[in-house]
């Protein structure tokens, strides 16, 4: 006759993952690429330094949150400052180039002259890491790819209609 067993209810737990906030996923991104970074966890935002083939930026990546959607801003600030007499042509210079890209955009405050590079991904449903890094990336491409250029229109004899020929020259090319 076979044995009879008792069986006894437990109480089972399975562990539930945590999903990561966009913040989190956003510091792992910085982390994964070596980034050296700063958090400012309460206002939802890192910053951090690059170096560029002409200069550096500071750059600034704002996460939002919220129940509907998703955003990551990403901002690279130019260490320099435009001289008030040459904010007009700069800001000339910077319309021809926001009229050629296609993802981003250019801005100055005409307080103190100081030239950013904004761009951002935005969406309903979680950003991918994919994305988090295109938006980075593209960024910091972008800021490196017009940093002469802009210098030579704010500091030098450049006229702000070459500034996209002045962006599109060779690597061994001086803009002097």
């Amino acid at each position: 006759m076979a044995k009879q067993q008792k069986s006894t209810e437990l109480d089972v737990c399975i562990p539930v993952a945590q999903k990561k906030t966009l913040f989190q996923r956003v510091a792992a991104y910085l982390d994964t690429n070596d980034w050296n970074y700063t958090a400012f966890e309460e206002k939802h935002y890192f910053t951090t330094g690059a170096r560029l083939k002409d200069g550096s930026v500071r750059t600034i990546l704002d996460v939002t949150e919220q129940e509907a959607w998703d955003r990551v801003l990403v901002y690279s600030i130019y260490p320099t400052y435009v001289p008030e007499y040459r904010r007009a042509a700069m800001l000339q210079a910077i319309n021809w180039i926001n009229y050629a890209l296609a993802f981003g955009n250019f801005e100055m405050d005409m307080k103190d002259g100081e030239i950013r590079l904004r761009t951002v991904v935005e969406g309903t449903g979680d950003l991918s890491d994919a994305m988090i890094d295109r938006v980075h990336t593209s960024n910091l491409r972008t800021a490196d790819r017009y940093q002469a250029a802009l210098l030579a229109v704010a500091f030098g004899n450049a006229s702000p209609n070459q500034i996209l020929e002045l962006a599109e020259r060779g690597e061994e090319a001086k803009l002097q």
